[in-house]
This record gives C-alpha cells, structure tokens and sequence, in this order.
C-alpha cells in the first residue's frame, strides 16, 4: 500500500512538471565588474569572473511568459591600488522572461528580476598605502575594505535560445545594495581620523545554458 502511494505520488509530480513545463538544467557564464568609488583615493579596475551552478526555467500559463530561477557560485575579482579583492559568492537570480519564437526551436528571450548574493569567502582587506594628494602627501594610510554578507541587486537581460535544450544570453546587474564599505585611516597624525565610503558593483555578464 505504501510503495503503491510513493509511486502515485511520484507520478502524480512527474505529470505536474510536466504539464507544466519545468526544464532544468545547467549555467555557467563569465562577468566583468566595475566597481566604483567616491573617493579618489582608491585606484579601481574592471575584473573578470566566473559562475557556474543549476538553473530551472518554468513556463506559465501566459503564452511566452516564465520564470528562470538558478543558484550560481561565483568567484569574481577587483582591484584597489595594488590589492586584489576577492569575490567568492552563492548568487540567486529570478528572472521574469519572456520568449518570443522565431520557429519552433529557437527564438530570443528578455528577462528581468531580482537577484540575492551571499558572500562565503573572506570579507575584510587589509592593506598599507602612501597618501599623494596636497594635503597630505607622504603620509602612511591604513586600508580597509569589507564585504558585505549579503547584497541584493537587479538584472536586465536579453538572449537567444537555439534549440529546446541550449540557449546563450547577456546580462546586465545593478547594484541596489551596496557590496561593501571602504575606510582609511592617517595613523601618523595624531589626531586620528577614519572616513567610511561604500561601493555598489555594476556586472556585464555573458551565460550559456542546457537544459535537459
């Protein structure tokens, strides 16, 4: 009795997914990040990365509507002066997307949605610089830069699927929270002083897909 009611249960999902239309499958893609600072004091430059992780697409009763939801890990970089920061984060997005055919197999898509980062790699840098400006030229300032534990953000997206299995797509994420702060401090002076400054990341990003 209870093997048979696990394998109607199990059928009885099958049929949901089914008739729902539920493909899973596998992403991966690489990023370029561009991270800006307020202050002139930090010298910063694009980075490139990487993610790869599971990715679920569910078609809606709308015709050409669905939701493409995927759990990434991602590991980008960035540079402050000669400082290297990395990024090691578990990334979900949720994409509202709509898919326009252009045959039966292949068509574009637009997507768009939310998208939530936690961080699970190191979250403070550390390191020592000499100050150049007028006002205090030659003077020993101690950087710090700390990663937020979590950080929301907003993805426009757009692409192309080119079979009911394979798709390629571009991505763009603006930060809505800020990734991190940044502060210094002048340990020559006396009068010590700490100034905090914070950073949101914007990321272009170029996927592929299969589904199976």
């Amino acid at each position: 009795m209870k093997k048979t009611l696990i394998i109607s249960l199990f059928a009885s999902v099958l049929s949901t997914a089914a008739s729902a239309q539920v493909k899973v499958g596998v992403k991966g893609g690489f990023n370029v990040t561009d991270m800006s600072f307020s202050e002139k004091v930090f010298d910063t430059s694009n980075r490139l990365g990487y993610f790869i992780g599971p990715s679920v697409q569910i078609a809606l009763p709308l015709s050409g509507l669905g939701v493409d939801i995927s759990g990434f890990y991602e590991h980008k970089e960035s540079k402050l002066n000669d400082e290297t920061i990395k990024h090691d984060n578990i990334v979900v997005p949720a994409n509202l997307r709509l898919s326009l055919g252009l045959s039966e197999t292949a068509g574009i898509y637009l997507a768009a949605g939310p998208q939530f980062a936690f961080n699970v790699g190191d979250d403070k840098f550390t390191w020592k610089s000499v100050t150049g400006d007028s006002e205090s030229a030659g003077k020993e300032v101690e950087n710090t830069f700390r990663l937020k534990k979590s950080f929301l953000s907003v993805n426009l997206g757009a692409g192309v699927y080119l079979s009911k299995h394979f798709e390629v797509g571009f991505t763009y994420n603006i930060g809505v929270s800020k990734t991190g702060d940044a502060s210094w401090v002048d340990f020559r002076d006396a009068a010590t002083k700490s100034i905090d400054d914070d950073t949101k990341a914007k990321t272009w990003t170029v996927s592929a897909a299969y589904y199976f």
